[in-house]
């Protein structure tokens, strides 16, 4: 378990008196003042101290030997303010709840007990290294860092459909095991209860209580909080994690909270690759954005977004892969569109740009509104996506794409015939011709922009649209979970 050495502000505000628990469920139920740190060798219940790993505002940390099961454990013995009263009934009826929150990427809760007035909690003990001991000898490469949130959102998305809001999402409190798995650790400060789960809705604080460095400025005022308050403190995590430093900093949180409410948070040009920077520095933004109605109002929404903007979840097409299944479609459309017009008109002329265009931007809408892809897109595993969904784009978005890739070609040429029609002077005609071949370099040039300096390597045509071409995935989408 790591040790806490950021600054945690703890305020027990007054709370409506409830009944007393039952409380078969600890050890034993005698309300004796805690005595000094316990020494090796000690016991809880039915659990041996080995050592202590460390403290923070909401308890110390001991490793421990379950004697039962013979295992390691982690032991949270709580502070003494949480031994008697409300704070002490609810922190045993959240543990028990919490302890049914069954995910790889949550730190289990085994057992919460009193033994000699202390009332401690038994976690899964995760040996590895939280995200602050992986920035503390500089930023984490981009794609690792997305991948390691993407993970921690998996693990608090399991807690929120329990009904739980973290509210101490931070580097120190999120593990990478010995296996490589995230565990979203110490829940201590959770707000909120079963009946909460999947209603969305804020919970009230109790306690004022997180981190300075991370906190969601609805929660630093102590306004009622959910889950986008931890979804501002992943953004701040993952911040760090790329960066090597917090958003923001400062001498004392009351500067910081300033600062998480007004100030601009710092880009992170010069920081990573400019084709990541600018997805990145998007993502981070919404998921920071001061007010909770600008976030996401999701953890499906915000995984969405995190596979969007990593090449290991969503795999953009660059520039030569593209234009060879541009160039396969079109080979095709020449074939059997050369075919079709000598069958129906005979040998004569055939314009491709003229005849050829429509046919081409015809099979496009029909591949792009049913399959998401056309015969040349296919051959190289590629597939067309709406960005919102992740999934192949709607009859409407089809038609917007197509329109956009083929409709100013296809307007020029017929320009070009009608004109031809009305014996317009030759000069005026070969000059639109090169300026047909010039629009064509164009739609190259754009391409390859787009797969060197763009984010997601979207063409004009497909950030208009609202698309991406990207390599086919049989992942799991973030909503299927």
């Amino acid at each position: 378990m790591g040790t806490d050495l950021d600054e945690a502000l703890v305020q027990t505000a007054p709370a409506p008196a409830s009944p007393r628990i039952d409380h078969t469920a600890t050890d034993n139920p005698t309300r004796r003042a805690p005595g000094p740190d316990l020494a090796a060798g000690m016991r809880l219940g039915h659990f041996q101290i080995t050592k202590k790993l460390g403290a923070g505002g909401m308890g110390e940390v001991y490793l421990a030997t379950d004697l039962a099961l013979d295992r390691p454990v982690a032991i949270k013995v709580l502070p003494a303010e949480t031994t008697s009263g409300v704070a002490r009934d609810r922190m045993v009826r959240e543990a028990r709840a919490q302890a049914r929150v069954m995910h790889k990427n949550v730190a289990h809760i085994y057992f919460i007990g009193e033994d000699s007035g202390r009332l401690y909690f038994a976690m899964e003990y995760v040996t590895g290294e939280t995200l602050a001991d992986r920035t503390a000898s500089g930023p984490v490469p981009v794609e690792e860092a997305l991948s390691l949130i993407h993970d921690a959102v998996l693990g608090l998305r399991e807690a929120q459909r329990s009904g739980f809001t973290h509210r101490d999402v931070k580097p120190s409190n999120l593990m990478v095991d010995g296996h490589g798995v995230v565990k979203v650790l110490d829940f201590g400060l959770a707000a909120g209860a079963p009946e909460h789960a999947h209603t969305g809705g804020p919970v009230a604080q109790t306690t004022l209580a997180g981190t300075p460095l991370y906190m969601a400025p609805e929660q630093a005022r102590g306004e009622p909080v959910d889950h986008r308050a931890d979804i501002y403190a992943l953004g701040a995590t993952l911040f760090q994690l790329v960066c090597g430093r917090p958003p923001f900093q400062a001498q004392t949180a009351v500067e910081l909270r300033t600062m998480h409410e007004s100030a601009s948070r710092p880009t992170l040009r010069g920081v990573v690759p400019r084709t990541q920077s600018t997805a990145l520095d998007a993502l981070i933004a919404k998921m920071m954005a001061p007010r909770p109605e600008d976030r996401f109002q999701s953890y499906d929404q915000l995984l969405h977004a995190i596979e969007l903007a990593s090449t290991q979840y969503t795999r953009p097409a660059g520039f030569w892969v593209r234009a060879s299944a541009l160039g396969i479609d079109m080979l095709l459309v020449a074939i059997v569109a050369t075919l079709a017009h000598n069958l129906v008109v005979g040998n004569g002329d055939y314009s491709m740009s003229l005849y050829g265009m429509p046919f081409a931007a015809t099979l496009q809408l029909l591949g792009l509104g049913r399959w998401g892809t056309t015969i040349g897109f296919a051959l190289f595993e590629l597939e067309v996506v709406a960005i919102d969904t992740g999934r192949k784009p709607g009859w409407r978005t089809a038609l917007t794409r197509t329109l956009l890739m083929y409709g100013p070609m296809i307007a020029l040429a017929w320009l070009i015939e009608l004109l031809v029609l009305v014996d317009v002077p030759r000069l005026a005609i070969n000059l639109l011709r090169v300026l047909y071949v010039v629009m064509l370099a164009s739609y190259a040039l754009a391409l390859i922009y787009a797969a060197l300096r763009r984010p997601g390597k979207r063409a004009d045509w497909d950030r208009w649209s609202g698309t991406m071409v990207r390599y086919r995935t049989n992942r799991v989408t973030a909503a299927g979970g």
